[in-house]
């Protein structure tokens, strides 16, 4: 059994597997779930494997379920597993070990096992600490617990299972790295057939509902000091791509066989390579699929004619990973991007028809209140159809947590507050924590009301009324646009 566990706190629910960066939402009015559900990649990676291989396989999503925590009690039970893997993150870590004792005590024979990037980077002190567990999974663990589960029913040891870490005759034994796998189309597609695929939800920009998220490609060459995922999941600036064929056969099977809408390449950077995106744009356009597209992308790997192909073939909306609006906050991030580039390229987009979401995160090297001025101000200017703003979280095995960490600008260990949507776990040698939280609550009320306005100069007041279809949402709107 693989599974992404439930994680809720109050009125809080967990996005975990699948996103990069895990943190707590509310769900949307009349929502079981939050609107936004990112799909649990690894996870479905590892079960199609499995099964390819000969394993009976259960892959539960608790959290896209809207599961209790009885319900996901009884589903592992009406399945007995052998082998459990489950995924954790950094601010989910301790719900996911009360978790994992709870499956322990009800199977006490099966090998449990954690995976995902708080395990990669603490997989020794996590078997120390707990002795229920009986392995943990570093990096990219499709492949490593396909081989464990062959050794374990052959009765074999695991000596040679790279990035393993596990316990024989009472030694904590930790395995080298698996050599990341080059060949993508190797792999068969993620495992869909059990799983709440109308669940998985990302609609920034409206794109349409129900949409599905695919990976074109794995990884980052870039060198962003807060980046989870390439530090942990992938060991460094890794870079590996699709054949465009094998995906736009997957994303057409995809929307012919569950109707959707839409659909979203959720890649690290989905746009490296204009040989590559022009050549899977046109494999796009060639499936006359009849839906829109979006993907996650970097503002200055793309120009103009490759947006072309881009549209042609039906992007939508894309989002553009900015960060800082100030330039010297984006040098010392170690993100390489050109701010003229990222306003060359929102301006080619909106000129295409192509809606843009613009991320950016308050708390990088040198950041003080006038920066985060600086930036809201550069996003007011770009005027995206929607943006995000949130504090950078410095998650274990990036260098932005060992940079800050040495400077004792680490205000919190507790995990559970490792959460850039609703708290800071860091201060900056300019700005407290607090201040931080004061400055992300500045920056949101400052963007809602740009959006009022801006779009009040686009429409009569009475069509952006109407517009709000429900009274909910009309409610939280104004409550984000005056909050204090």
């Amino acid at each position: 059994m693989l599974a992404n566990l439930p994680w809720r706190r109050g009125k809080l629910y967990g996005i975990r597997a699948g996103s990069r960066w895990p943190f707590m939402m509310e769900p949307e009015p009349g929502r079981k779930i939050p609107g936004y559900m990112p799909f649990p990649f690894f996870l479905a990676y590892a079960a199609a494997l499995l099964e390819k291989n000969g394993f009976e396989v259960k892959l539960v999503d608790a959290l896209a379920e809207g599961m209790t925590d009885g319900e996901f009690m009884l589903s592992a039970e009406s399945f007995g597993p052998e082998a459990i893997l489950v995924e954790t993150s950094t601010p989910s870590i301790n719900n996911d070990l009360l978790w994992a004792k709870k499956l322990k005590d009800k199977f006490p024979k099966s090998m449990l096992c954690l995976s995902g990037p708080h395990a990669t980077v603490f997989a020794a002190e996590l078997l120390a600490e707990n002795d229920f567990l009986d392995a943990v999974f570093r990096g990219e663990y499709e492949h490593s617990f396909l081989a464990a589960c062959r050794a374990a029913e052959r009765k074999e040891g695991f000596s040679g299972i790279g990035g393993m870490a596990y316990r024989e005759n009472g030694r904590i034994i930790v395995n080298q790295r698996v050599e990341l796998f080059e060949d993508l189309d190797s792999m068969p597609w993620p495992l869909r057939s059990q799983l709440p695929m109308l669940n998985y939800n990302d609609s920034f920009s409206g794109l349409p509902s129900p949409n599905v998220q695919v990976w074109a490609s794995r990884g980052c060459p870039f060198g962003c000091v807060f980046c989870n995922w390439p530090s942990t999941m992938y060991g460094g600036k890794n870079y590996r791509t699709r054949n465009p064929v094998d995906v736009a056969n997957e994303v057409e099977w995809l929307v012919k066989t569950y109707g959707f809408k839409a659909f979203y390449f959720d890649d690290d950077t989905f746009n490296i390579g204009k040989e590559r995106i022009t050549a899977l744009c046109a494999e796009i356009k060639g499936k006359n699929l009849g839906v829109p597209w979006a993907a996650m992308a970097r503002a200055d790997t793309s120009d103009l004619e490759t947006l072309k192909a881009m549209r042609e073939a039906g992007l939508y909306a894309i989002k553009f990973g900015v960060e800082s609006g100030c330039q010297d906050i984006v040098d010392r991030s170690g993100k390489g991007l050109n701010l003229e580039k990222v306003r060359e390229n929102v301006r080619n987009a909106k000129r295409l028809g192509i809606k843009t979401h613009l991320t950016f995160t308050f708390g990088l090297p040198g950041e003080t209140e006038g920066t985060i001025r600086e930036t809201v101000k550069f996003a007011k200017a770009l005027d995206p159809d929607s943006a995000q703003f949130s504090i950078v979280t410095p998650f274990p095995g990036t260098p932005y947590f060992k940079e800050l960490d040495e400077k004792g600008l680490i205000v919190s260990r507790n995990w559970d507050d490792y959460d850039g949507a609703n708290r800071a776990v860091i201060r900056t040698e300019n700005l407290s924590d607090t201040a931080l939280v004061s400055m992300l609550r500045y920056a949101e009320r400052e963007w809602y009301r740009h959006q009022l306005f801006s779009r009040l100069m686009k429409k009569p007041l009475r069509s952006l009324i109407n517009g709000i279809k429900k009274p909910d949402y009309a409610l939280l709107f104004l409550k984000k646009l005056f909050r204090r």
